[in-house]
């Protein structure tokens, strides 16, 4: 656990700088046990057995202010799922155009989500980590460049960003590209409230270990089904709307996350959640609903002909049974507690229960020690 930790402290420590460039270190941590509460299922990552490793980390920031308004700042994380592989989830320059205009470039977050600035930081918020079946994207991070405006219009704070760049990402044992990201920000704060909305697209291509199946209906007078089961640049466009109201007593949240890959397997995603919170000194009770949906995209194959040829019917029937595992409406709520027990450090507590895939219902528990230093 602790060579690869070492390891990116070495990275950072090792970067040249100039003998008059301060270097601000600081970083996160969660430790997160979980356990699902039956067998032969999984929840959230886990199954009937206790693991300390898939929802833990250890992340590692780096500061500095080059002077003249340029500064760079580079981010390393370490997660278990991931076997402690380091990895760059930061890596940029920020330009201050002016106090309320900057030009970040490089490798950064791109915020999908109401939580996304501080996706990793458990410390920063109520859950121990997001909802997944929310916050379920395979990435988070792209290279390329954004612009950040920050302006005031009456009581209320702005903050205004555009972002263009890539992503290449692994998942599942599958390679995916993303070209020609943009994105646009908006988010509000006044008094209490905070509300924020994002628009995102970008071209979108990898192996989903269909091929053979994609190759057969090219055999046939439906192509264009093979075409809904590939992915190869296909114009993916996703919204989130969001709500925060926190007076340090009540918390509220609300998300709602509408995306859509066209004409694909992938089809169109709309998760939601809400969740409230109330305090007691340094404790934190809070509660979460919502819904993990997902629906393919299926004009073609509704297109074909049944029982007029077999080898029809025959991929016919293969290709159903593709798309039934991408159709899907999982509700899910979870309740938790936080204790503030340090003024750096916070333990969590927190059980999910979760609609599963094929009907089952099944629930996790969790607990975590969550710092940041």
């Amino acid at each position: 656990m602790n060579k690869p930790i070492i390891a990116a402290a070495t990275a950072l420590a090792t970067l040249p700088f100039s003998v008059s460039a301060d270097i601000n270190f600081s970083g996160f941590a969660s430790v997160v046990g979980g356990v699902a509460t039956d067998s032969d299922v999984e929840v959230r990552g886990y199954d009937d057995n206790v693991d300390f490793k898939t929802g833990s980390f250890f992340a590692l920031q780096a500061y500095s202010d080059l002077t003249d308004d340029l500064s760079a700042t580079v981010q390393i994380r370490a997660r278990g799922r991931d076997d402690w592989e380091p990895e760059f989830t930061w890596a940029f320059l920020s330009y201050e155009v002016s106090p309320s205009w900057r030009i970040q470039a490089g490798r950064q977050r791109i915020p999908m989500y109401l939580y996304s600035d501080y996706l990793d930081v458990s410390y920063a918020y109520h859950w121990i980590a997001p909802p997944g079946e929310v916050y379920k994207a395979p990435f988070d991070s792209i290279d390329g460049i954004a612009s950040i405006h920050d302006l005031t219009v009456g009581d209320a704070m702005v903050n205004l960003r555009l972002y263009y760049g890539s992503e290449d990402f692994e998942s599942q044992g599958n390679d995916y590209q993303m070209e020609n990201i943009f994105s646009v920000v908006a988010s509000v704060n006044y008094g209490w409230w905070t509300f924020r909305s994002s628009y995102l697209q970008f071209d979108f291509s990898g192996e989903l270990g269909l091929e053979p199946l994609v190759a057969a209906w090219q055999m046939t007078p439906f192509p264009e089904v093979g075409s809904e089961l590939d992915v190869n640049e296909d114009k993916s466009e996703g919204l989130e709307f969001g709500v925060i109201f926190d007076n340090q007593d009540w918390l509220f949240v609300a998300e709602y996350i509408p995306s859509s890959l066209d004409k694909t397997l992938i089809g169109d995603y709309e998760p939601w959640m809400v969740s409230v919170g109330k305090r007691f000194d340094n404790f934190m009770v809070h509660a979460t609903v919502g819904e993990d949906v997902s629906k393919p995209y299926r004009d073609a194959i509704n297109q074909v002909p049944l029982g007029v040829d077999p080898g029809l019917d025959a991929l016919y029937a293969q290709t159903e049974a593709v798309l039934a595992t991408r159709e899907y409406s999982l509700p899910f709520y979870s309740v938790g507690l936080r204790w503030d027990f340090h003024s750096s450090a916070a333990m969590k507590f927190e059980y999910t229960h979760t609609e599963l895939f094929g009907g089952d219902k099944s629930g996790a528990l969790q607990a975590a020690i969550v710092t940041v230093f």
